[in-house]
C-alpha cells in the first residue's frame, strides 16, 4: 500500500501543486496587504475590499486545486494531468487584452476596443476579416452609446477625438 501512494506520488504534476501553491501564498499576501487599508468608508467598499476578496478567492481556489490532488491520491487513482493544446488561443486573448489597455491612452478608447474585439473574432474565433470588423465597430459603437451618451462616462479619447 505504501509502495503504491509513492507510485502514484511520482505521477503527480509538481509543477501544477507548486504554481498552486505559489498562487495560495499569493493570495494570502493579497490578503495580508488588503488589511491595512480601509474596508468600508461612508460611501462604501474602501480600498481594502476588492483586495481583500479577491485574495481570499485566490487562497481558497488555490487550496480546492491542491485537495483535488491529495484526494486523488487518498483513492489511490492516478492524477490526470492537464491538456495544455488549447493554451496558445487562451495565451493570445490575454496579450489582446494587455495591448489593448496600453493603447487606450494613446488611441482612446473606441480605437481600442475596435482592434482588439476585431483581433478576437478574426484570430481566436476564425471568422472572416468583414465579419470581424462589423463586429469590432458594432461593438465599439455600442460602448459609445452606452456609456458616453447615456450615462455621461467620459472615455478616454484618442488623437481623432473618439
Amino acid at each position: 500500500m505504501p509502495g503504491r501512494i509513492v507510485d502514484l506520488w511520482k505521477s503527480v504534476d509538481k509543477s501544477e501543486l507548486a504554481c498552486s501553491a505559489s498562487l495560495a501564498a499569493l493570495g494570502a499576501f493579497v490578503v495580508w496587504e488588503s488589511t491595512a487599508w480601509e474596508y468600508m468608508t461612508r460611501d462604501g467598499p474602501g480600498p481594502g475590499f476588492f483586495p481583500l476578496w479577491i485574495g481570499l478567492a485566490i487562497v481558497v481556489l488555490s487550496v480546492f486545486y491542491i485537495g483535488f490532488h491529495a484526494y486523488d491520491l487518498i483513492r489511490e487513482e492516478p492524477v490526470h494531468r492537464t491538456n495544455w493544446s488549447g493554451t496558445a488561443p487562451v495565451l493570445a486573448g490575454w496579450a489582446a487584452f494587455m495591448v489593448s489597455a496600453a493603447l487606450l491612452k494613446p488611441v482612446g478608447f473606441i480605437a481600442s476596443f475596435t482592434l482588439l474585439v476585431v483581433f478576437l473574432v478574426r484570430v481566436i474565433f476564425r471568422r472572416s476579416f468583414a465579419a470581424a470588423l462589423a463586429v469590432g465597430v458594432g461593438s465599439a459603437l455600442g460602448f459609445w452609446v452606452l456609456f458616453v451618451q447615456l450615462l455621461g462616462v467620459r472615455l478616454p479619447t484618442g488623437p481623432w477625438g473618439f
